[in-house]
């Protein structure tokens, strides 16, 4: 498609506005003279330069080609963005627009390189969702709320309020109230959870959680470097343990050198054990 830039000049004039049209001086050859030339509109490459009779002869990208800006450019570019790795297409490729990427769920813009938006670690919540534009900013949750998880995107939520039920364990900032009828805790499923949950929140060192995993396992397997496969040690043992395995906790963990955590699971322990004796009671 040829363009006639009057036609241009036509089409762009609406009541008493008028788009100027952006020149550039070409030299023309036979006359020797310096011509004032119009530019060429986006979506459209200079077919012909102008002369001391006709103006610039502009025509039409071909398809998988543009021309973003007004331009006397002897062809279009070709659309040559790839969107690959963490990006996905925005929006394809037009007459006046590369193809545009954008950063796939979950990651953000940084650099441009699509990063994950980052991972708030249980007792802390997303106080800004990330964006493709921005990262997840976490936040440790305040006085009276929780976060279980560890998410980019979970907030802090308010701890149950228990009602009538009584409050086995007061919710921590990394977990929800407790609140028990002596019907949730006969198969002991209820400890168990805790427990996982305790050690998914706790900050334990590697090297004596290394320690401490082969103390429950009873062998003498080299240290492990991933602390997440050491976790999912812990986590297995948890809900296999018979019920006193469960009461040697604190002492294992004393033995591995984690007093702090030590004493947090045998309080924990210890108020499971007078509910166990409260329910045994009635």
């Amino acid at each position: 498609l040829t363009l006639s830039l009057a036609v241009v000049l036509f089409l762009t004039h609406s009541g008493t506005t008028q788009t100027v049209i952006p020149t550039y001086a070409h030299v023309d050859a036979v006359m020797g003279v310096t011509l004032t030339c119009s530019l060429c509109p986006p979506g459209t490459y200079m077919h012909a330069f102008c002369t001391a009779t006709k103006d610039t002869v502009c025509l039409s990208c071909p398809t998988n080609h543009f021309t973003q800006f007004w331009n006397y450019l002897p062809k279009c570019l070709y659309c040559t963005n790839i969107c690959n790795g963490n990006q996905i297409v925005k929006e394809q490729c037009s007459p006046t627009r590369n193809i545009v990427c954008e950063c796939k769920e979950g990651y953000y813009r940084l650099h441009d390189f699509c990063v994950k938006h980052t991972q708030c670690p249980s007792g802390f919540g997303a106080k800004q969702i990330g964006t493709v534009h921005r990262n997840t900013e976490c936040e440790r949750c305040p006085r009276g709320t929780f976060s279980a998880v560890v998410s980019s995107c979970a907030r802090c939520v308010n701890h149950t309020d228990c009602g009538q039920l009584p409050v086995l364990l007061r919710g921590k900032s990394w977990h929800d109230n407790v609140c028990t009828a002596c019907t949730d805790l006969k198969d002991g499923t209820l400890l168990r959870d805790v427990l996982q949950g305790f050690f998914s929140h706790a900050k334990l060192k590697m090297r004596k959680l290394s320690r401490f995993v082969q103390l429950l396992n009873h062998d003498g397997r080299p240290d492990r470097l991933q602390r997440f496969t050491l976790l999912l040690d812990v986590k297995s043992w948890i809900v296999t343990a018979h019920k006193h395995e469960l009461a040697k906790l604190p002492e294992i963990l004393r033995i591995s050198g984690f007093r702090g955590a030590k004493g947090k699971i045998d309080r924990i322990l210890t108020q499971f054990e007078k509910a166990y004796r409260f329910c045994k009671d009635i």
